[in-house]
């Protein structure tokens, strides 16, 4: 989500003053068959994308019958590695996993490349530089207490603290000059409990401290964004991973997961643990596997959920929609036939 500038605050609240007074005036002129029909018209909308009424059936069949061909892949006692762009990715995309790697005897880490301080809305104050660094504190706080509800030690948390929404900028246009985020006035890394106070906000500056951490964790398997995510902090994330991984020659080792995965993904919105999670429409071509979860790992991923408070009071029904019985991942970045067709072309 962009930030929104003082002038944007004012065009929509014109426009919605504008929509109310129309809606107001449009309501007063139709007469009572129109009005049924236009509520009728809103709850069946309403219904749908959360899975109410007879569309919970229908969504229960379409989803079961995306997944049922999927490959079963089963978590192992490993060392697992995930990248989040953003306090919370981590859970979205694979809370049931490290769960279910913990459990079996593994380890897993965490690498959040931000804080998520560019979330003007989640901010006490939107406008307000001082309020968003306050944010990256308490998401800071909210990530920790998400990974103790799936069994994770704060000692296998690091954060980066590069700044929210800057990620794609820093892997294109900043990748040797310091980078000036427009939400915290910041240009280099300050918070307290990041892993590299003072290091300065550049692509190179956050390419080295990846390969630093996967040298040091030397990390079984890598789970990261696929490049395909509708958020561009996502994709810079997969390139910056992938770079780091490839330098250091572990390129087998990573797998992809998606979580802006195009309009409306995934439906229905809100708790529904008993449906499965299907393909997201931008990962169409992706190998994709399944994970089945536990229903401890389903309730620990609803609970670690939960600890991003500052994300729920606004995204909620978003960020339940990922507590299904299962979780998708794909063996590869983009879709195979794309590889295929610039080797043809050359």
């Amino acid at each position: 989500m962009r930030r929104i500038r003082p002038w944007q605050w004012l065009l929509l609240f014109l426009l919605a003053y504008v929509a109310l007074t129309e809606a107001v005036r449009l309501w007063a002129g139709l007469v009572w068959a129109e009005r049924v029909a236009l509520l009728v018209g809103g709850v069946a909308v309403w219904a749908f994308i959360n899975g109410r009424f007879v569309f919970a059936f229908y969504h229960a069949f379409l989803t079961s019958l995306r997944v049922k061909d999927l490959p079963l892949w089963a978590p192992k006692a490993e060392h697992l590695l995930v990248l989040a762009p953003h306090p919370d990715d981590e859970v979205l995309a694979a809370g049931g996993q490290i769960h279910e790697v913990l459990r079996r005897g593994g380890r897993v880490s965490v690498v959040y490349l931000t804080s998520g301080d560019g979330f003007d809305l989640a901010a006490a104050s939107p406008l307000s530089p001082k309020a968003l660094r306050h944010l990256a504190l308490r998401r800071m706080v909210e990530a920790r207490q998400g990974a103790e509800a799936l069994g994770l030690s704060r000692k296998d948390l690091y954060f980066l603290g590069f700044p929210d929404q800057g990620l794609y900028e820093l892997f294109t246009t900043h990748y040797l000059v310091p980078y000036e985020s427009p939400y915290t006035r910041l240009f280099r890394v300050v918070y307290p409990g990041c892993y590299r106070l003072g290091a300065p906000y550049t692509g190179r500056a956050l390419e080295a401290l990846l390969e630093e951490l996967l040298a040091r964790l030397r990390p079984d398997r890598i789970l990261l964004p696929s490049p395909l995510d509708a958020h561009r902090d996502h994709q810079a994330t997969a390139h910056f991973g992938m770079r780091a991984a490839a330098e250091l020659g572990m390129e087998g080792r990573l797998t992809y997961y998606l979580v802006h995965g195009g309009y409306q993904y995934p439906l229905p919105k809100g708790l529904h643990p008993r449906l499965p999670l299907y393909p997201p429409p931008r990962g169409r071509g992706l190998a994709w596997v399944r994970v089945e979860l536990s229903p401890e790992a389903v309730a620990a991923k609803e609970r670690a959920i939960r600890a991003h408070r500052s994300q729920m009071r606004l995204l909620g029904r978003f960020l339940l929609a990922f507590v299904r019985r299962n979780e998708l991942y794909s063996t590869l970045p983009v879709p195979a036939r794309e590889s295929l067709l610039e080797e043809t072309l050359t």
